[in-house]
């Protein structure tokens, strides 16, 4: 079937339906701008207000918990607001201020907008070692999902390995939703005393931060979970899918110590050792970045508009470094303010008055951020997890060992490895396998891994349909992109 292209203009394009988009997208429509709001997924809420299936109906709303409630809310206004929402729509290129979104397998739109406003969100950080592509081995965010909107266990005896405070908020959930955990390992030291005083002092103004934490750890007490710390899953076991977690106790970066390992009974491991931001399209719109291990990875810069590098493009959230939902909503709204400023619905002097509250807010958050990243500093030791025979890119099936032998017949870079295995050319587009890999070329050419330069990345950031690539644009007449030579 022919496809074409439907080509608009707005004043603001949103991309991304979590806490950071939503804000986003109603404080510059409230302003008075045109604004579309694009997410990928069916329901608006991103993963931290993620909703129930339709298929379920909530009877008791107060027994689903705070997360639940504010998404619920921020759902409901953007849906009764002028924002124009388009869900199940994937932005798959941008070009200059154009954005190519796709819906389905036909509906190909160009949005031309003014301001560009990426709140792509985070995912779960991957972690390679021996067995863990066995099934019944996945990330906290899937065990949540599975557990959050279908109301379906994964498994019945479920270890949580992980570090911070997500890996206690998921466990705490996955027990709330009936599901057995029986154990929670923690990469970490237990906090000391100092490092409690520290978070303490840096509490005022985030107290429900402070209280959502204490109801994670009460939970996990009341049901008599242990938490193991200084410890990390090594190796996961079974025959057609996981049967056994082997544990170990690491050193302060998270280094195994040797003889140290246990061996727990287990149908499900579920891995929570933070987010990496989805960057793809700050990446692809050339904005600058810096390197931030603790925070995700490769961050881009901003200023205190939220702005990137690339004039016209605005990022908030965790896609632009892991902060948390609070952070996120506090983001957006300064965003989306510079948004109506930047396509002249809002003066500078009223953006300034308006944002001011939302700025001291995220003065406070980020300080209650930094002493927990002080509680919960991100090892070099999840790098040295995997053996040769380890899978590290799940697309094309490429070992470490594979990596290493190709280290050492190429230039020590990821798009050597790249030209060499095919790690990366997959369909998640490297973002399993390329912190391995960069830690790899790291590895073999004795820079830190905040020295490796990522893989480029191309359009389309996200498979679609090959129509949707060859579309043809009424207006000009031609393909968007050309497959000839």
């Amino acid at each position: 079937m022919p496809t074409h292209v439907r080509s608009t203009q707005r004043d603001v394009v949103v991309i991304g339906g979590g806490p950071a988009g939503m804000a986003a997208a109603l404080a510059a429509s409230q302003c008075g701008a045109q604004v579309t709001l694009v997410d990928e997924r069916s329901a608006l809420g991103g993963q931290v207000y993620k909703q129930f299936n339709p298929a379920f109906q909530v009877t008791d709303e107060t027994g689903q918990g705070a997360q639940y409630r504010r998404g619920r809310d921020m759902i409901a206004a953007v849906l009764a607001s002028a924002v124009e929402v388009l869900t199940d729509t994937v932005v798959w290129g941008i070009w200059g201020r154009e954005v190519f979104v796709c819906r389905g397998e036909e509906e190909v739109h160009r949005i031309e907008a003014l301001t560009i406003i990426i709140a792509a969100g985070a995912y779960d950080r991957p972690v390679p070692f021996p067995g863990w592509t066995l099934p019944g081995v996945i990330t906290a965010g899937g065990g949540q999902s599975l557990a959050k909107v279908f109301r379906v266990a994964p498994g019945h005896r479920i270890l949580m390995a992980g570090s911070g405070p997500l890996s206690l908020s998921f466990a705490a959930e996955l027990k709330h939703y009936g599901a057995n955990v029986i154990m929670l390992t923690e990469a970490c030291r237990r906090p000391t005393v100092a490092a409690i005083w520290r978070l303490l002092w840096a509490s005022p103004g985030n107290a429900a931060s402070l209280r959502d934490g204490l109801a994670y750890l009460t939970a996990l007490k009341t049901h008599r979970i242990p938490v193991r710390w200084s410890t990390i899953v090594s190796r996961a076991e079974g025959r057609d899918r996981v049967e056994r977690a082997v544990i170990a106790n690491v050193d302060e970066r998270w280094h195994v110590i040797p003889g140290s390992e246990d061996v727990l009974d287990v149908d499900a491991i579920c891995l929570g050792y933070g987010l990496c931001p989805s960057n793809e399209l700050t990446r692809l719109c050339g904005c600058a970045h810096n390197y931030d291990e603790q925070h995700g990875g490769w961050v881009p810069w901003r200023d205190e508009w939220m702005r990137s590098s690339v004039p016209g493009v605005l990022v908030a959230g965790d896609c632009a470094g892991i902060s948390g939902a609070a952070t996120a909503v506090d983001e957006g709204y300064v965003a989306g303010l510079a948004a109506a400023v930047d396509t002249t619905h809002l003066s500078v002097a009223r953006a300034t008055a308006l944002a001011e509250r939302a700025r001291r807010k995220l003065r406070r958050q980020r300080r209650f951020r930094a002493a927990l990243d002080a509680m919960y500093p991100v090892g070099t030791g999840l790098y040295d997890l995997a053996d040769e025979s380890t899978v590290i890119c799940r697309c094309e099936e490429v070992t470490l060992g594979e990596i290493r032998t190709a280290l050492r017949q190429c230039p020590p870079d990821a798009h050597g490895v790249k030209a060499f295995t095919r790690a990366g050319m997959g369909f998640c587009q490297g973002r399993v396998c390329g912190r391995q890999v960069a830690a790899e070329v790291a590895a073999a050419s004795g820079l830190p891994i905040g020295a490796v330069s990522p893989s480029s990345v191309r359009p389309p950031v996200k498979p679609l349909p090959i129509a949707a690539v060859a579309a043809e644009m009424p207006e000009r007449r031609r393909p968007i992109v050309s497959l000839e030579p």
